[in-house]
């Protein structure tokens, strides 16, 4: 997963990262593959290694990209109740001030997920 997490210090971003006990199996082929790439004199071994690779990276990619998407998904649900709250609160008179905060930090990891999904897939939505 390494490979395709931006390097800049994205504020929330960087706890997106899991542990590598939980990393998809073909993150950990690709590591794998890259190893035995470097290693190998055989050039016709080294021309099959480098398609596996491709595409254990392409699928790497692919679950990373389907996992970020999950993520929005929740995070959306979260934001359209939070922003429910805070209407029903204007409403109500009541002082708003924390909710609102609320609201600012989950459009900000908000903005943070699709700079991310953008940087692991360009032409991703």
């Amino acid at each position: 997963m390494d490979d395709f997490i931006p390097s800049e210090n994205l504020s929330g971003v960087e706890q997106l990262e899991l542990p590598a006990i939980d990393h998809p199996i073909a993150t950990q082929n690709v590591s794998r593959l890259r190893r035995e790439l470097e290693n190998e004199p055989d050039e016709f071994r080294r021309l099959r290694l480098l398609k596996l690779l491709v595409y254990e990276a392409e699928k790497s990619q692919r679950e990373q990209s389907d996992r970020i998407d999950r993520h929005m998904a929740e995070l959306e649900e979260l934001t359209y109740r939070q922003v429910e709250l805070v209407e029903k609160g204007k409403l109500k008179g009541q002082i708003i001030e924390r909710p609102v905060k609320l609201l600012a930090l989950l459009n900000n990891l908000m903005s943070n997920y699709q700079t991310l999904r953008r940087r692991i897939s360009p032409l991703a939505k």
